[in-house]
């Protein structure tokens, strides 16, 4: 049917008709099921539809590589090492400060009188005897089994969160035999500070506890090298101020002086002092 076949009483002349078939579906209007109504350019519109959800799915592949999938972790590589530090271990938290000390500090107060000295023959080390409160404890194979050192010093201190008795001391002795693999040389010692203060957590503290390490400090004992690191350890509301040192002696294993201070004993902190600056190496 044509624009000029429509036809009625009161049908318009054959020009209108067309004039009004045109308003209505325009010049160029082909019926609806036509070929070319599927058609463009030749190309089926199935084919440009396909293409295009290809592209869309691509766009959002590579989107999700970047943002969740394998490439994530490329293009944060510059977070990762803060990401991925340890904020806790089996005995607590360990926490690094932005600054820690290169030397032990002084501690303010009176320390405690020396009377003599003590040595530790298994650790060729010779330590000040402290005076004041300090008591030597002389039970030889005690210290060995409950605290794996030779010699002991203490002060009685309370009892820490937990309500087992805490005491101040100073203990010596060679390095265990477990902690013998932290051992590698004399310029390498930190490793093995780090493990036998590690070990003291355990061992001496209630579990939970938490460590900030303040100084790191390289020395030397009679010439031979050392090494020190000072802690301060929490354990509920207690604090206690720690001190570990590994020396060598020029034996096999590397000697240690380890020293605990509670908050609560605090008056005892320049004893700190008193010790690691007058230990020895026996016969150097």
């Amino acid at each position: 049917m044509t624009a000029g076949q429509i036809s009625g009483p009161k049908t318009p002349p054959p020009e209108r008709q067309q004039e009004l078939w045109n308003t209505v579906f325009g010049e160029n209007y082909q019926a609806i099921g036509e070929e070319e109504e599927l058609n463009t350019g030749g190309r089926p519109i199935w084919l440009f539809a396909l293409v295009g959800s290809v592209v869309i799915a691509m766009a959002g592949v590579v989107a999700w590589a970047f943002l969740a999938g394998p490439l994530a972790s490329a293009a944060d590589d510059g977070d990762a090492t803060a990401q991925a530090k340890p904020t806790a271990s089996q005995g607590g938290t360990t926490t690094k400060p932005t600054s820690t000390r290169r030397r032990l500090p002084k501690y303010t107060g009176q320390a405690s009188p020396v009377n003599g000295t003590i040595t530790d023959q298994a650790a060729a080390l010779v330590v000040p005897r402290l005076g004041g409160a300090w008591r030597q404890d002389t039970r030889t194979d005690k210290i060995r089994t409950a605290y794996g050192y030779t010699t002991r010093q203490y002060v009685a201190a309370g009892t820490d969160p937990t309500g087992k008795p805490q005491f101040a001391q100073v203990m010596t002795g060679p390095l265990a035999q477990s902690l013998s693999s932290k051992y590698t040389s004399p310029d390498k010692l930190a490793t093995v500070v780090s493990a036998v203060a590690y070990q003291a957590r355990i061992k001496f503290f209630p579990s939970g506890n938490t460590i900030v390490k303040t100084v790191q400090q390289k020395m030397t004992v009679n010439g031979n090298k050392a090494e020190l690191m000072a802690y301060q350890v929490t354990a509920g509301d207690a604090k206690t101020t720690m001190v570990v040192a590994a020396i060598d002696t020029g034996a096999r294993l590397p000697s240690i002086v380890y020293m605990s201070v509670p908050d609560s004993k605090r008056e005892l902190r320049p004893d700190i002092n008193t010790v690691f600056s007058q230990v020895r190496v026996n016969g150097a």
